[in-house]
């Protein structure tokens, strides 16, 4: 399942990451960004590397549309 326009934005909100940082993180432009986070027309294999950099980041994607951050015990 890929995400939606608004998770991506609820996702990057959580996580407190500038539309810059996320979208150097998933190597694609920032215009790019902007466009799935205004649903926009961009390819599946685009939004599912976004979706990717988010879900590593901690963030869990819900089938309701809500999105949660699970915080990772830090090993030592």
């Amino acid at each position: 399942m890929l995400i939606s326009a608004s998770q991506c934005r609820m996702a990057r909100a959580a996580l407190g990451m500038s539309m810059r940082e996320l979208a150097a993180a998933a190597g694609v432009s920032v215009n790019t960004l902007s466009r799935i986070e205004g649903d926009g027309n961009v390819t599946s294999r685009t939004l599912a590397k976004v979706q990717d950099i988010l879900a590593q980041s901690g963030v869990v994607f819900r089938r309701d549309g809500s999105v949660a951050v699970v915080q990772h015990a830090q090993q030592n």
